[in-house]
């Protein structure tokens, strides 16, 4: 008899039951899609390394975690199997020997980049090593029903050749997008076999049997549309609109409900801001989930819902709940982003824990960061949730602020996600860029992409705003400028391009105000994402007193960078925008009488600021110089018209069409790395003197270590705000790792990220200490304020410390 594993007491999990329960897990999870053998296949084979005499000793004794390999074994079974060799079952086994491998660990490289690392030759250096393999072969579960095996491996095949045909037909002639496509194939397995092992080893600690969670679509629109009637007589009894506004909102949202009945696809939804786009959405999805076939089935499993900035998260989050009538706690919305405080309860952690691995609840809302950073890991952990985006419907907030770097490899997954995993898949946004006309074209839009036709005529019908351009000016003359207009309009949004600005026209701004006329704020990442929130709420709750007459004495002045510009619902009398590209203008002007209180046309203004360092903001430089060039081409144009909005992305993406892959400077794009990897095939045959000779070249590992949303050029700290101190010294006294890891995420939203320069300027000052060297952990003893956040350039004595 040999174990797989045992819990805290002492209670043992035979081998050939935990293979069976994965078997039959992962078989489970790709039924549907046809690829149910394979994921069978994975996790009956996995573990067959348990099956020695020291592996028992160490499950039975104890040992450091690890030191006892067992994932190679189940690799080398599979390259002996039986079946006949057609291209289908080598390339079977290839996908077979790399998932099982890398169970314990991350996907490795099929080739390095540099060539120096193939995977097989790797996993035939692992066999030459033995690690007890002939006794693992006799005593493997299935000796004596290897035919059995065999068998299962030949239906297998039959599956992969039907996807090599599918991705023929879908990918035609585009040799590079079948082969990113057959790279995301490896992945979804290996989500299918990690998700499947661990939840296997969760429930058999719990003592627990698996039970899908299945969503109740009809019991969902039922409550959605009694949230829908009691928001819109809200909005009509709190924002005074007019019956104009109302329909149209209306007509948008029943459109979208109508647009459930579309088939799967990838979807635009171009909405003009303030047109209710978040629920109009939601509405669609909840109705395309809850189609049914001929069999009663439904139609999609789950709505993901990808937010651009943590600034909006909470936000739009809190609008679904309200409007689902759900708790906090619920067990249909899961939150996936780093602001959310793990529970204190040790079983609702570890719940917490397993959602937020999976995404299976009905509705999850996380962030693009998120997302992507999923999709290019090559780690399991990561990676788990990934089978779990199949029949879903992904909406993409605020799809304009996807990173340049990422589009290429943004538009294979989803389209992978769509064509090959049943994925509906939803663009939104005021501001729709050409993300099909890229270089590659590699976004495969539904045939009628629109998901509602006809929106011009929203657009100009909720137009509340028009665009000005002014002349140059310094920061001071700026600043002068704001505060004339808080003075004229009363409640003013400013929004610039970099941090130093921001802080820079705060400061002068309050000089202005001698009277004390206006509450002022400032925001941007400076602060740490906590402090964010409170000064959103904060401004939020003010506008709502001023709205309503409660708050009288002062009106505001809020001067952010452009974490504001998208998806925040505020609305000010006057917004003043630093010039940027006309996409962010165009944000910025959202925010701009938004739930039409003036009867009238507001004015946005947009002034080119002097001496502006944008060096290391290279999008928002180049949309700067973009947006002067469209708007000297186009002299008293409507700025905002769709028609200029779209000549401005046609630029942008010309220029900016070398970036789009992600380069690294390993010479070869995070794209290239997951497709063909010529690269690396091409620096094999260089230093080995022979062609590389498999199929699966991608190099997996290397995209992870190469690929981050965030910019990696700068150091999160940990700074003097909210619960910081106090979890500092919790953490100095935790006694365990599973505490202060704990500790450590909970203090993610009390960081903020410094540039090489800023860490330096703090060294210097001694305001930086080591919290963890271990870990890396820093934080900042002096120079934080509780109005601009982390302080460099400026002195502290201007400000509230």
């Amino acid at each position: 008899m040999f174990y797989a594993r045992k819990d805290d007491k002492e209670n043992y999990q035979t081998l050939a039951e935990h293979l069976r329960n994965v078997g039959e897990l992962a078989c489970g999870y790709a039924e549907e899609k046809g690829f149910s053998h394979i994921t069978a296949l994975a996790g009956l084979l996995h573990d067959l390394g348990k099956a020695t005499a020291e592996f028992q000793k160490y499950l039975k004794d104890g040992g450091e975690k690890g030191s006892v390999v067992h994932a190679p074994q189940g690799a080398m079974f599979v390259s002996e199997t039986d079946c006949k060799n057609s291209p289908a079952a080598v390339l079977l086994k290839e996908i077979l020997e790399m998932t099982i491998f890398s169970h314990h660990n991350k996907l490795c490289d099929g080739a390095s980049p540099d060539g120096e690392e193939i995977f097989y030759e790797r996993l035939e250096r692992k066999a030459e090593d033995k690690f007890h393999y002939k006794e693992v072969k006799q005593n493997n579960p299935y000796r004596g029903n290897e035919s059995e095996i065999n068998e299962l491996f030949c239906l297998a095949a039959t599956e992969l050749e039907k996807l090599l045909n599918q991705l023929g037909q879908t990918y035609k002639n585009n040799k590079q997008s079948a082969q990113f496509a057959l790279g995301l194939f490896v992945k979804y397995i290996y989500s299918c076999l990690i998700d499947a092992d661990r939840l296997d080893a969760y429930l058999f600690d719990l003592k627990e049997d698996f039970n899908e969670i299945l969503p109740d679509w009809d019991m969902l629109i039922k409550t959605f549309e009694e949230g829908l009637k009691k928001t819109v007589e809200k909005n009509l009894l709190d924002f005074k609109q007019t019956d104009e506004i109302s329909k149209i909102r209306s007509a948008i949202s029943e459109k979208c409900k109508a647009a459930a009945n579309k088939d799967t696809g990838i979807y635009q939804l171009s909405v003009p801001t303030g047109g209710g786009k978040t629920l109009s959405s939601l509405r669609f999805a909840l109705y395309h989930c809850g189609k049914r076939d001929e069999s009663g089935k439904y139609n999609k499993k789950r709505i993901i819902y990808v937010i651009p900035y943590l600034s909006i998260i909470e936000q739009t989050a809190k609008s679904i709940r309200d409007i689902l009538n759900l708790g906090k706690e619920n067990d249909i919305l899961l939150e996936h982003h780093s602001n959310i405080v793990a529970p204190e309860d040790d079983e609702d952690r570890t719940l917490r824990k397993l959602a937020t691995s999976r995404w299976d609840q009905p509705i999850v809302v996380t962030t693009m960061v998120q997302f992507l950073e999923t999709v290019m890991s090559a780690s399991g952990g990561k990676l788990r949730k990934f089978h779990n985006m199949q029949d879903s419907v992904i909406i993409f907030d605020e799809i304009q602020s996807l990173p340049i770097k990422s589009i290429h490899l943004f538009n294979e997954v989803v389209s992978f996600l769509s064509k090959i995993l049943g994925a509906t898949v939803l663009l939104c946004t005021a501001t729709q860029p050409s993300l099909e006309k890229t270089t590659r074209k590699n976004l495969l839009l539904a045939d009628s992409p629109n998901l509602i036709e006809d929106v011009s005529e929203y657009f100009d019908k909720l137009k509340r705003t028009k665009v000005k351009v002014e002349e140059e000016k310094d920061t001071e003359a700026f600043s002068n400028f704001v505060f004339e207009k808080g003075r004229e309009d009363g409640n003013t949004l400013v929004i610039v391009n970099t941090k130093k600005v921001a802080r820079e026209v705060f400061e002068r701004v309050k000089r202005n105000d001698v009277q004390k006329q206006f509450d002022i704020y400032h925001l941007s990442t400076s602060m740490c994402s906590a402090h964010r929130f409170d000064v959103i709420k904060k401004i939020l709750a003010d506008l709502e007193a001023i709205r309503k007459g409660t708050k009288t004495d002062k009106k505001i002045i809020c001067i952010s960078t452009q974490l504001i510009e998208a998806g925040v619902d505020v609305s000010f009398a006057c917004v003043i925008r630093a010039l940027a590209g006309l996409d962010s203008i165009a944000q910025a002007a959202g925010r701009c009488n938004r739930n039409g209180e003036s009867v009238g046309t507001k004015t946005v203004f947009v002034v080119p600021l002097k001496d502006e360092n944008l060096d290391k903001l290279k999008d928002v430089k180049l949309g700067k110089e973009i947006a002067a060039r469209v708007i000297r081409e186009n002299q008293n144009a409507d700025y905002l018209d769709t028609k200029i909005l779209k000549r401005f992305y046609d630029y942008y993406f010309v220029r900016r069409e070398g970036e789009m892959d992600c380069p690294t400077d390993t010479g070869e794009s995070v794209y290239e790395m997951l497709s063909a990897n010529d690269l690396g095939k091409n620096n094999y045959k260089n230093r080995k003197k022979r062609a590389f000779n498999g199929y699966i070249a991608q190099a997996f590992l290397s995209a992870d270590e190469n690929f981050s949303v965030i910019d990696k050029k700068t150091k999160s700290v940990v700074v003097s705000y909210g619960k910081a101190d106090a979890l500092k010294e919790r953490y100095k006294t935790a006694v365990n790792i599973k505490e202060k890891l704990a500790i450590i995420r909970e203090l993610g939203k009390y960081s903020a990220s410094l540039y090489d320069y800023e860490i330096d300027i703090m060294e210097s000052r001694g305001a930086l200490s080591v919290l963890d060297e271990e870990f890396g952990i820093w934080y900042l003893n002096l120079n934080y304020s509780a109005e601009v956040g982390v302080l460099t350039e400026m002195k502290t004595e201007n400000y509230m410390v």
